[in-house]
């Protein structure tokens, strides 16, 4: 088996010349460490399953299942959850491509899923801000009955765009 050569074997010694400058080579510009402990993962897992809806509709789940059907709901949640990102942490792993679910979909379905799995996400993004402001005046409605909704609407358009 032959030994690699040099890089000084291969193009010759260039050192004199002017035109050439020396650098570092790194695999990207800014040294991404592609990375993450098992503390990081689970506590991206758990800020992800924790939202407005948690605690806007889980007095209305707590009053008709009561606090142990909401922890049996909520557990099987997670573990569905839990699969959920297994597999598409298995999917990056195996064949890694570049983006995030979406081109999941349609490498592993079909472009058309990927398609539509991208309009779905998007429509769920532009259907969660209403959600949002609404929640966001059902909490401060709660406390503080002299906070005008469209004052709340107009500061949530303006914080979004």
């Amino acid at each position: 088996m032959e030994e690699p050569k040099s890089y000084k074997e291969e193009y010759g010694d260039d050192s004199k010349s002017d035109s050439i400058q020396r650098g570092q080579i790194s695999e990207n510009a800014d040294h991404l460490q592609r990375r993450l402990g098992n503390r990081q993962i689970q506590l991206i897992a758990i800020g992800g399953s924790i939202g407005t809806a948690l605690f806007v509709s889980i007095g209305g789940a707590l009053n008709k299942a009561g606090p142990g059907g909401m922890l049996l709901a909520y557990s099987l949640y997670c573990c569905l959850m839990g699969l959920v990102n297994n597999s598409v942490a298995e999917m990056s792993v195996f064949m890694p491509v570049s983006g995030g679910f979406i081109r999941l979909a349609g490498k592993w379905v079909d472009d058309a899923f990927g398609f539509m799995a991208g309009w779905n996400f998007f429509f769920y993004e532009a259907l969660l801000i209403p959600f949002e402001i609404t929640a966001l005046n059902l909490v401060l409605s709660f406390w503080r009955d002299d906070i005008p909704t469209a004052a709340v609407c107009a500061a949530c358009i303006v914080l979004y765009a």
